[in-house]
C-alpha cells in the first residue's frame, strides 16, 4: 500500500452508511495513535469530493460523494505524512478552583487520597492534548490527566453544570462550554468563552491545553486580556 514510512496506519476501513467510511486504529487514548488520525485527516479532507473528516481518539470518520468501494480504494492507497508530534495550537486557560465554582474538589481529593492543593497541582501540571470535540458543540475531551487524579464520573448526573465549569471523568478532563447536564466531578471553573457567536471552537483536536490557577477577584482580567480571534 502507498503509506510513507512512519504513519500510523489505521487497522481497519468500514462502510458507515452509503457515503462514509469510518477508519479505525487501536482503541486506547495514544496521541501517537491521534498523530494518525490527524495525518489521515489533513491527507484526505481537501480531496475533491470529500465533504468531512471527524476525527474521534482512534477513529476518522469521513463523509463523500460517489461509491464506498472507490473511496476506500483510494484512501487504501493514498500517501500520508505524518504530522509532526505538535502540530495544534498551544492555550493556557485560567481555572478559578474550589469552592462554589469547584463543587467537587473536596470530594475528589478525598476519594484520592490528596489535598485539594495537590489536585490543583496535579491538574495544572501536565500539558493536555485535545484528542476530540464532542458531546457539545466545543466540548474538548483532553488527557491524559495524571494517574492520582483518575476518577469516576457521578453516580448521580447533575441535571444542570453551568457553563464553563472544568471537570474530571476517568483519565480525561474538560469544559463545559454551555449550561447542560453532566457527570463529570467538577473542580474549577474557566471564565473564557468556548465557542463564539459565529459558531467558531476555541479547540481543536490535536490542540494542546495548559490550566493555570487564578483566584476569583482575577476572573474578569482573564476574560479582558484574552486574545481569542473567536471573541
Amino acid at each position: 500500500m502507498g503509506y510513507l514510512e512512519g504513519v500510523r496506519k489505521p487497522r481497519s476501513i468500514k462502510d458507515y452508511g452509503r457515503q462514509a467510511l469510518l477508519l479505525e486504529w487501536e482503541q486506547r487514548i495514544d496521541p501517537a495513535i491521534l498523530r494518525g488520525v490527524l495525518s489521515y485527516a489533513t491527507a484526505i479532507e481537501h480531496l475533491p469530493g470529500i465533504a468531512s473528516c471527524v476525527p474521534a481518539y482512534a477513529s476518522l470518520l469521513v463523509t463523500f460523494s460517489g461509491p464506498s468501494k472507490v473511496w476506500r480504494d483510494r484512501i487504501y492507497t493514498l500517501e500520508v505524512s505524518e504530522l509532526p508530534e505538535v502540530a495544534g495550537a498551544l492555550h493556557r486557560i485560567p481555572v478559578c478552583y474550589g469552592g462554589t465554582h469547584g463543587p467537587d474538589l473536596e470530594h475528589v481529593a478525598e476519594e484520592r487520597g490528596l489535598r485539594p492543593a495537590d489536585v490543583i497541582r496535579l491538574h495544572t501540571r501536565p500539558t493536555y492534548l485535545v484528542y476530540l470535540l464532542g458531546f457539545r458543540p466545543g466540548f474538548a475531551f483532553m488527557g491524559k490527566v495524571d494517574d492520582r487524579l483518575r476518577i469516576s464520573r457521578r453516580e448521580n448526573p447533575r441535571p444542570k453544570v453551568p457553563a464553563g465549569a472544568v471537570g474530571l471523568a476517568g483519565s480525561q478532563t474538560g469544559i463545559y462550554p454551555e449550561s447542560s447536564p453532566g457527570g463529570w466531578q467538577l473542580i474549577g471553573y474557566c471564565p473564557l468563552p468556548l465557542v463564539s457567536a459565529g459558531g467558531n471552537t476555541r479547540f481543536k483536536a490535536g490542540d494542546r491545553v495548559k490550566f493555570y490557577a487564578v483566584e476569583e477577584d482575577e476572573l474578569a482580567d482573564a476574560v479582558k486580556t484574552d486574545t481569542w480571534p473567536g471573541n
